[in-house]
């Protein structure tokens, strides 16, 4: 082993007994003990653990599944250091300890470190920047945005992305990427849509599309707004899609779609126009990539074929809108019916129809719907009224038909096809007319007059289509997006979302406007920016409304800590309060007594004490305690109040919406405060329900949220976060790896679909960012920033690697 190698060997295992060090110094204070999700991430530290012991490149998968989702502030009250960071350190110190056991198979260019070199120089300026002056390392350096602290939290994506740099060098080439990566990707995506189809479910209802209601999933940051869920769906939707390109078999495209469908829920629901607008970005990016990608002998024997195109879009024009008609009349059954018989007249379409014998189907199936309408007993409720009954059973026996089989038979299986296609259709009119009466029977006439048509596509030379993997995957992509997008955009918060667009944006542009005008002027500011993490403490000291919103902080005082709340001050009057959350597990109808100490020099604030069901925003069906503050005289004074809870905490375990309790202060115009200590809520049990109540552990358990108003939080555009915190300095060194890494991915994009699918993530990530500042969540950024750096890498050299510790078991 060279001088050069063993000092490099030296340094990682260094840097890997650092990273163990900080680890198990961090293990001593995390908070494990409030709620189960703690302690599940317990058993997950010693099983990663192992994992990278047994197979390194194992961090390649682990990361990005668990990164989006292992986020336990709402229960540990930590968000300046998470969950994620105690996973990292891990991830380092195992990845540099065993960094001598396989050299770096991958390589970055000179001109990718060079810009790399730049954006470290800017971010450590804007650290430095955002960090100095030191605050006092006391109980409030780690649980609030105003805090110099939050110039690390926001760093440290930076950080961790450099510190791993190392490691993609070593593991992320292209097997490693394919079978770990994406995979991880994958995982990822699948909880967090998960996530999104919980909250939609226990909250607002699933089909519920009149509520304002927007999910969060398991995105803590978005406690004061943001865009966190929007970001990590713009990046991660381009792998779904990608993994259904790339599907091999029957069970990988129908496990696609699946994602496909759970995802493309999970972003329409988020009801985000920039998210929509990344979508589309991305989608024009894809058929770009699909149009240039064509060898010129066929491109030119497609562009030969453009009438072909063009009824192809018009076919497609007329399925959404005969869909939202279909919507508009019969609803979500009617909706669905139609989705399924036009699917089905698709995979129809592309078999040897027996044309001779349809009238003879046809009239066969007619009057077999007719005998078993007329017989089936009118009673009965559900899905098992004639009209829903017997659509399923025509497209069983449609599916049994259309099954792929022996040759032998194939003209007795079609025309039992045609049979049951006839029988579907009828039931279409009959679930629009059960449903809506007669309005519902033009559209429901025109969707199967619609799939009449589509049934003769083999009599056209050549065919629209022709059954294949492909084919069925964007047929199947086609009939998700529509299913899930014609009732979303014609709900009604969806179109006032819409028809308050215009407001929106000026109301955007005021507030940069605003942000721009409180950046100093002076030429360090300009070069280096604020510092990283700066603009809430900006906004809340120089905002040009003379704003001052609402705080938490905790004091010390005789040697007891404890709670005070700031109430939000602002010259339009009341302002959008800050409430300080616990989760905590109650049982339904049950009568509690919450005891407190409280104490306040002036008739305000008033305290507001409730408990509610909430995930993050938005609280639903909340009980307020009575309390009644005593005119306030500087003095501490005690309140036991007695209550019952109602219904909280009822429901089975699975849709039982979590129960918080949540303190807020509301006052006048004019900021006051008012302090708190010794908070308890017990039953007739006598069990203790709320943790830390002495707030001996500072924030420890405790979270907050802002439900509404979110413009002091954040810049709200991903560009001028960059100059406002890191200056031009930043912006351009961003801006330079940004276009290389374009570059590189647009030279590969026809020998690899996995550069388009990740130019695609980055193009959307970035329209997301023209209206929210993204880079102000650790967790989002990381992916991101990750995301470039994979973007970047090259094959270190052909000479093969021993890649043993990699390969298949």
């Amino acid at each position: 082993m060279s001088m050069s190698m063993a000092m490099a060997s030296m340094a990682a295992r260094l840097l890997a007994l650092l990273a163990g060090a900080a680890f198990v110094y961090a293990l001593r204070f995390y908070p494990f003990g409030h709620g189960w999700p703690s302690w599940l991430f317990a058993a997950l530290l010693p099983i990663y653990f192992l994992l990278l012991c047994w197979r390194p490149p194992l961090w390649l998968f682990c990361l990005p599944a668990l990164l989006p989702v292992l986020d336990l502030a709402p229960w540990t009250g930590w968000f300046f250091f998470e969950e994620i960071d105690l996973l990292l350190l891990l991830t380092v110190a195992c990845g540099y300890w065993q960094w001598h056991k396989s050299p770096p198979s991958m390589r970055i260019s000179p001109a990718a470190r060079a810009w790399l070199l730049l954006c470290c120089l800017a971010w450590l300026a804007a650290l430095l920047r955002g960090l100095l002056p030191l605050p006092p390392l006391d109980a409030n350096a780690c649980n609030n945005y105003l805090s110099s602290c939050n110039s690390l939290r926001l760093g440290k994506a930076w950080a961790w992305a450099m510190l791993l740099l190392p490691l993609l060098l070593r593991d992320a080439d292209q097997h490693g990427v394919r079978r770990y990566a994406l995979p991880g990707v994958l995982t990822g995506l699948a909880l967090v849509a998960g996530c999104a189809l919980w909250e939609r479910a226990t909250f607002p209802g699933l089909f519920n599309l009149s509520s304002d209601y927007r999910i969060t999933a398991p995105f803590s940051a978005m406690h004061t707004g943001g865009a966190a869920l929007d970001g990590y769906l713009a990046l991660a939707l381009p792998i779904a899609v990608l993994w259904l390109v790339r599907a091999r078999s029957r069970w990988q495209s129908a496990a696609a779609l699946l994602l496909l469908a759970l995802t493309l829920h999970a972003a329409l629901a988020t009801f985000s126009r920039g998210l929509y607008a990344a979508m589309l970005a991305a989608s024009l990016l894809g058929l770009i990539q699909a149009f240039t990608g064509i060898p010129l002998a066929q491109r030119v024997e497609k562009q030969a074929r453009g009438g072909r195109t063009a009824l192809s879009l018009l076919l497609a024009t007329a399925v959404a809108i005969i869909l939202a008609a279909t919507f508009s009349a019969a609803g979500y059954r009617g909706l669905l019916a139609a989705v399924v018989l036009l699917s089905a007249s698709f995979v129809l379409a592309a078999q040897a129809l027996p044309w001779r014998l349809a009238p003879a189907s046809v009239a066969c199936a007619l009057a077999i719907e007719g005998l078993l309408a007329m017989l089936w007993p009118s009673a009965v409720d559900g899905w098992l009224k004639a009209p829903y009954f017997l659509f399923l059973l025509s497209a069983l026996l449609l599916s049994g038909a259309l099954w792929p089989r022996m040759t032998a038979h194939k003209q007795t299986w079609n025309c039992l096809a045609m049979m049951a296609w006839t029988m579907l259709a009828c039931n279409l009119a009959w679930i629009g007319w059960h449903w809506a009466g007669k309005p519902a029977l033009p559209s429901a006439a025109l969707a199967v007059l619609l799939a009449a048509c589509m049934l003769g596509n083999r009599r056209l030379c050549p065919p629209l289509w022709r059954l294949g993997r492909g084919s069925l995957s964007l047929a199947g992509a086609a009939a998700v997006l529509l299913s899930l997008a014609i009732p979303i955009s014609a709900s009604y918060y969806a179109n006032e979302r819409f028809a308050t667009s215009a407001g929106d944006l000026q109301g955007r542009l005021r507030h940069w406007r605003q942000a721009l005008d409180m950046m100093p002027s002076d030429w360090a500011s300009q070069t280096a920016g604020m510092g990283l993490g700066t603009f809430p403490a900006t906004y809340f000291w120089h905002n040009p409304l003379r704003d001052v919103p609402a705080r938490i902080s905790y004091l010390d005082e005789g040697g007891n800590r404890y709670l005070r709340l700031a109430s939000p001050g602002y010259s339009a009057g009341y302002g959008e309060l800050l409430r300080l959350l616990q989760r905590i597990t109650v049982l339904p109808d049950t009568a509690y007594v919450l005891a407190m100490d409280a104490r306040r020099t002036e008739a305000m604030p008033v305290l507001q004490v409730r408990l509610c069901q909430r995930q993050l925003l938005y609280a639903q069906n909340c009980i307020a305690v009575p309390l009644r503050l005593r005119p306030g005289d500087g003095q501490w004074q005690h309140y036991e109040l007695a209550f019952n809870n109602a219904g909280l905490g009822a429901g089975n375990w699975l849709l039982r919406p979590p129960v918080q309790l949540e303190l807020a202060a509301s006052g006048t115009a004019s900021s006051s405060v008012i302090d708190i200590d010794n908070l308890s809520l017990r039953g007739a049990d006598g069990l203790e329900r709320i943790s830390n109540g002495q707030f001996t552990h500072a924030n420890n358990a405790w979270f907050f949220s802002s439900d509404h108003h979110h413009l002091p939080w954040h810049i709200k555009n991903l560009l001028l976060q960059l100059y406002l915190e890191s200056g031009v300095c930043g912006v351009l060194a961003m801006l330079g790896l940004l276009v290389l890494a374009a570059s590189r991915l647009l030279r590969q994009r026809k020998q690899d679909h996995s550069s388009v699918a990740i130019l695609a993530a980055i193009l959307a990530f970035l329209v997301v960012g023209l209206f929210d500042s993204l880079l102000d969540v650790p967790r989002i950024a990381l992916l991101f920033y990750l995301l470039l750096l994979v973007a970047l890498l090259q094959p270190a050299s052909p000479t093969p690697l021993p890649h043993h510790e990699r390969a298949p078991p």
